[in-house]
């Protein structure tokens, strides 16, 4: 719409200027003959700015228009003899001459300027495959980085998983007999009862970790989800209160079962509260909720892990889960690949909402099916 309003524009200037040169020719008396030349010349402006627009066409064109309008004011102003008027008849030879030539040569020159429009489009495209490709090989870089740092990685745990588990095999063994020994009643009996869950959850730990390269078989049961959640938050609670911080259980009164292996669950909850515990002052606060949701269009439980602490910036909060990538000084950025690599491995769900200075909240969600929900008693 723009080319063509654009196009009339330069018709009716292009038109007006051969009007306004007619004029002064028809207009001004024979016997100037200084003028008339001078006008002629005029012709010659419109006849290039015709070309220069329309090319070819415009240029035959307007120097056609000249030539039906100046022919009749050289044979009836000028009168009709040949010779007497020959140089005149030989101007009008000269705009058509002038008009096809220039209008040839700037058709030649559009022409020219599509083609290398075309070649700078087709370079462009060229570009962004080409930076497109470069950014997938630098991603597989990257990736293939990462698979060496973990097959290293795989290793060393396997081997380190090697030499912790005679350590471990003792200390089983001296709280087997302190629990023989200690009487059920004593106060510090629960906490012998942590400690051998804790040892045997350890056990459990370090045959994944020597099982690092390959996926290990897993034990699903039916979990009680708050249940779960207390026991770690007990297990977790001397060192939170060392800190100073405190932490709260908010579950609704439903029940909540699902199927799942309870030592994931477990890892999971160990290492976003570790999370949380770096990310918090003194003072600081985490809670863990439970609340219904939904989760492709069925019924689910999201379990969020809230935080007060500094938060996560936007721009790093897609890079949190990679391996090794860390911004804390004594981190290893593991602690939240393995919590991917478990959601992932169960076809959960993870979330994160972060607001800087404000605190951090990560959301486990858990598909489950109706009867898996049921009223406290």
């Amino acid at each position: 719409m723009k080319t063509k309003t654009t196009d009339k524009i330069w018709i009716v200037t292009i038109a007006l200027l051969i009007v306004v040169v007619a004029v002064l020719h028809y207009s001004t008396p024979t016997h100037l003959h200084k003028l008339h030349e001078l006008y002629r010349a005029f012709f010659y402006l419109p006849i290039i700015l015709a070309a220069f627009r329309f090319q070819l066409r415009g240029g035959i064109f307007s120097s056609s228009a000249i030539i039906l309008i100046y022919f009749p004011h050289v044979v009836f102003q000028w009168g009709g003899d040949f010779f007497q008027n020959f140089s005149r008849f030989l101007e009008m030879f000269m705009y058509l001459v002038i008009g096809t030539v220039a209008g040839h040569l700037a058709l030649r020159e559009k022409r020219e300027s599509e083609k290398y429009q075309r070649a700078a489009i087709e370079l462009e495209k060229s570009y962004l495959q080409l930076k497109e490709q470069s950014e997938k090989i630098a991603e597989i870089e990257d990736q293939l980085r990462t698979s060496e740092r973990l097959s290293v990685m795989g290793e060393l745990a396997a081997s380190l998983a090697h030499e912790v588990r005679n350590p471990l095999a003792s200390i089983w063994g001296v709280v087997e007999i302190l629990s023989e020994e200690k009487n059920k009643t004593d106060e510090k009996s629960e906490f012998l009862d942590v400690l051998m869950r804790e040892v045997k959850r350890l056990d459990r730990v370090v045959e994944n970790y020597s099982n690092f390269t390959r996926k290990p078989k897993l034990f699903y049961q039916a979990c009680n989800l708050e249940k779960i959640v207390q026991s770690v938050v007990h297990l977790m609670s001397y060192r939170v209160n060392k800190q100073g911080a405190s932490m709260h259980i908010d579950f609704p009164d439903e029940v909540v079962v699902l199927k799942a292996n309870e030592g994931q669950i477990q890892q999971i909850l160990i290492n976003l509260i570790l999370n949380s515990l770096s990310a918090i002052s003194e003072n600081g606060s985490i809670t863990i909720k439970g609340r219904k949701t939904v989760f492709k269009n069925k019924d689910a439980i999201s379990l969020d892990i809230c935080d007060d602490g500094s938060g996560i910036p936007q721009e790093t909060i897609d890079k949190v889960f990679k391996p090794f990538f860390t911004t804390k000084t004594e981190g290893t950025g593991l602690g939240l690949n393995i919590v991917k690599r478990i959601v992932d491995q169960n076809k959960w769900k993870i979330e994160i909402d972060s607001i800087p200075s404000k605190g951090t909240t990560v959301s486990i969600i858990f598909p489950v099916e109706s009867n898996h929900v049921k009223k406290a008693k």
